[in-house]
């Protein structure tokens, strides 16, 4: 069991997708692949429900919030940050295309880049894709 998941409320808008960074991403074609890695992130004690945002096709894009408009004016300037200072907006537009086509995103926070590596070869491991460790304003690829 990874010591490295950090345990805490519910994932709220501006953490899930906001500048605080410590999360790892992934895409599923599958949604019931996504349901097991979520199994299996909790087994390995490296994820629990509080740490576990999911999102599923256009309700999922509309969380996800591409503009930032939709939460407020504190989002949108959220956003409009993003775009000017983050080396990776486009991973953003990945994830917002991936829901719109119907797939499904998880967001899973963790405490470290050692954690996100371990957390990122799970999601791998149960079909996801395009998973990245959102550092702050970075998205970094996980390798394979």
């Amino acid at each position: 069991m990874s010591t490295s998941a950090r345990k805490a409320g519910p994932m709220g808008f501006h953490e899930l997708v906001g500048a605080h960074g410590h999360h790892v991403f992934a895409v599923f074609d599958d949604p019931s692949a996504g349901e097991e890695a979520v199994e299996a992130l909790r087994f390995d004690g490296l994820a629990e429900d509080e740490g576990v945002g999911i999102l599923r096709g256009a309700e999922g894009a509309e969380r996800l919030d591409l503009t930032g408009r939709a939460h407020g004016l504190r989002a949108t300037l959220l956003r409009m940050l993003q775009f000017a200072l983050s080396s990776d907006v486009a991973y953003l537009r990945t994830l917002d295309e991936a829901l719109r086509q119907g797939h499904t995103v998880l967001g899973v926070r963790v405490e470290d880049a050692d954690a996100a590596r371990e957390v990122g070869w799970l999601l791998r491991m149960y079909g996801g894709r395009s998973i990245a460790y959102n550092t702050h304003w970075d998205f970094i690829p996980i390798a394979a």
